[in-house]
């Protein structure tokens, strides 16, 4: 599935910011798992302040998983998760969070696995934005749950996740993987700060993966190694290592779609004439040419 987050006005300044020298951060807490009351209960949890409310339905019977958060001056604020047990769902993971140092108060991470092979995580995180509680859509990514880290050192987490955007592009599923992108709360949306130069490193780390992989004629691994030497400022020097390693017999990838109809059904295919002409298309595509426009 692909993450579609749109960009605030803050990211160019937070990017600013991000550029310059920092004080002394103390690096973020650990997110702290929650633990949800039993069928049919509740329970009140407190983070100094702020309050969390946490209610079950009875077992076996359809209704709500309702999370209200609460604190002085703020209206409280009700998460319902719906829950069907004719559906084998998986329960919600809660977590306490600090993801956002805009305010003084905690965030709730709400993360809930959808069930399906190479399937999915929707994340919710309960944030308060200028003296008010919300909910941020976090979307839903690959694979099972997303622990947010702090990837930057600002004492604040971040969301660092492969890019779903390459998954099956090129070959299989867990032939290659996928560049990394990196999430953070800013201004109550989930932001793309991909572009920030303090994930070069992380990005250089990834880097001699893929070019093994990409040497073993791996066209997927050739896709993510020449993403990341984009976002480098090595685009020509990792796209002429791509032309000289990569698979031409492999018809992988060079179909997509442009347009699909309600059904899902493609009503304009594209058809590339070689893997360099999709792999371009895709580069543009997920813009690692300025990478923290997603």
């Amino acid at each position: 599935m692909r993450m579609r987050l749109a960009l605030t006005m803050s990211l160019t300044l937070w990017l600013g910011l991000a550029g310059t020298p920092a004080q002394a951060a103390v690096a973020a807490p650990a997110p702290q798992t929650l633990h949800l009351p039993a069928w049919g209960d509740e329970k009140l949890d407190h983070f100094g302040v702020v309050t969390l409310h946490m209610a079950m339905p009875a077992r076996g019977q359809k209704g709500v998983i309702a999370l209200t958060v609460a604190s002085p001056g703020a209206r409280p604020f009700i998460l319902n998760l719906p829950h069907d047990p004719d559906d084998h769902e998986f329960p919600p993971h809660l977590s306490r969070v600090e993801m956002d140092g805009a305010n003084a108060t905690p965030e709730f991470l709400v993360s809930r696995f959808t069930g399906g092979a190479h399937c999915c995580t929707h994340l919710t995180i309960l944030d308060q934005v200028a003296g008010q509680w919300i909910a941020i859509d976090g979307g839903s990514w690959d694979g099972g749950d997303v622990v947010p880290e702090d990837a930057d050192g600002d004492g604040e987490l971040e969301i660092v996740h492969g890019d779903d955007r390459f998954l099956y592009v090129f070959s299989c599923y867990a032939c290659a993987g996928s560049p990394a992108r990196y999430f953070k709360v800013v201004e109550g949306a989930l932001t793309d700060i991909t572009a920030s130069p303090l994930f070069r490193h992380r990005d250089e780390k990834q880097l001699p993966a893929f070019q093994r992989g990409c040497a073993r004629h791996d066209n997927e691994a050739c896709a993510s190694y020449v993403a990341i030497m984009t976002r480098l400022d090595r685009h020509d020097e990792g796209w002429q290592f791509m032309l000289k390693n990569y698979d031409p017999n492999q018809d992988w990838g060079l179909t997509d779609c442009a347009q699909r109809n309600t059904a899902g059904n493609c009503t304009a295919e594209i058809k590339y004439k070689s893997y360099p002409e999709a792999l371009e298309a895709l580069i543009r595509r997920t813009n690692e040419w300025q990478p923290g426009a997603p």
